[in-house]
């Protein structure tokens, strides 16, 4: 993966199925259960990652396209 360095960091990203996550954003993961989007990337390779803060693992940083993001309104 790439590094920060060569990184832009993006306040919402256009996700397919999802729609437009925003920093902010609620979600769930199948595996890590809920969290708050904390921030999106996108590297100069044209790759994303988005980084989610998880109520009981932590913060992760999730290839946006893979992840099986769900919204949550709760």
């Amino acid at each position: 993966m790439p590094s920060k360095r060569d990184a832009m960091r993006v306040e919402e990203m256009d996700v397919e199925g999802l729609g437009t996550l925003r920093t902010g954003d609620k979600v769930k993961h199948p595996m890590f259960g809920k969290g708050v989007v904390e921030e999106g990337y996108v590297f100069s390779s044209g790759e994303r990652t988005i980084r989610v803060l998880f109520d009981e693992h932590g913060s992760k940083a999730l290839v946006p396209e893979y992840a099986k993001l769900k919204r949550r309104l709760w």
